[in-house]
C-alpha cells in the first residue's frame, strides 16, 4: 500500500505578509500589492490578522516601564555579584526648562550580602517619591561592563529621547521604557552628585515602525 505524504504549499505571499506587518523593506507598490492580496486570500488575511495580533502586543510590552518585580526577579536569577539599587533623584530648583537639575540620593543597594540583603524594589511605592521627584533603578551588568539604568517615576510622562547628564563624560538617552545604560560603576557612585535631565523627545518619522520600535527597546536592555 502506498504511503500517502501530506504537502503544504507555501503562498508565494507569505514573506510579503510578514513585511506588510512588520512594516519594513516594501515600497508603496509592493503595500499596494499585498494589501490586494489579502482581499483575496483567506489564508493570508488569517495569518496577517495573526501577526498583527502578535506584534502589537509586543510592540505595547516593550513600551512599558520595566516593573520593579521584573528587575527584582531579575537580580534573583543573575550572579551573586550583581548588585542593584534605587537612587532618588530631587529637583534642584522648579522645572522651567526642557534641562532641570536634580540632586541624587541611594535610597539602597543590595548585592546578596550584608543587611540589604533581603530588601526588594517592589517594597518601594512610586507614591512614596517626593513630588516632582525621579528615581533611577540601578544594576550592575559586569558581563557587558555596564550598568543598566531604569527611570521609574509617579506621574505618566513620555521618557522617550529623555538625555541624562552629570559629570564630564557620563550621559544616557532614554528609550520608551525609560530604560538606558552607561559604563560600569558602582551605583553608591551615583549618590550626592547633582545630575540634568533634559528632555529631547524624537519626533515621529515615516522611517520609525513596529520593527523599529520593537528592536531599539529590546537592544536597549
Amino acid at each position: 500500500m502506498k504511503k500517502e505524504e501530506t504537502t503544504f504549499n507555501r503562498c508565494p505571499y507569505d514573506d510579503l505578509i510578514e513585511l506588510l506587518c512588520l512594516d519594513v523593506q516594501l515600497s508603496e507598490g509592493e503595500k499596494r500589492k499585498a494589501r490586494m492580496h489579502l482581499q483575496q486570500c483567506a489564508t493570508c488575511r488569517k495569518k496577517f490578522e495573526e501577526l498583527e495580533n502578535i506584534y502589537s502586543n509586543l510592540n505595547e510590552e516593550v513600551s512599558r516601564p520595566v516593573t520593579n518585580k521584573a528587575l527584582d526577579l531579575a537580580k534573583q536569577i543573575r550572579n551573586k555579584d550583581t548588585k542593584y539599587g534605587l537612587v532618588v533623584c530631587e529637583p534642584v530648583k522648579a522645572r522651567k526648562k526642557a534641562t532641570a537639575s536634580y540632586k541624587t540620593k541611594v535610597v539602597f543597594t543590595a548585592n546578596g550580602t550584608g543587611s540589604a540583603k533581603d530588601k526588594k524594589l517592589a517594597d518601594f511605592d512610586p507614591r512614596s517619591l517626593p513630588k516632582d521627584s525621579i528615581a533611577i533603578r540601578a544594576m550592575t551588568d559586569k558581563a557587558c561592563d555596564k550598568l543598566l539604568l531604569y527611570l521609574w517615576h509617579s506621574n505618566d510622562d513620555d521618557t522617550d529621547g529623555w538625555e541624562l547628564k552629570f559629570g564630564k563624560s557620563h550621559a544616557a538617552i532614554f528609550n520608551r521604557a525609560g530604560v538606558s545604560q552607561i559604563p560600569l560603576m558602582e551605583i553608591e557612585d551615583l549618590g550626592d552628585k547633582v545630575i540634568y535631565f533634559k528632555e529631547k523627545h524624537k519626533k515621529a518619522s515615516a522611517s520609525e515602525n513596529r520593527f523599529v520600535n520593537i528592536f531599539e527597546s529590546i537592544s536597549s536592555q
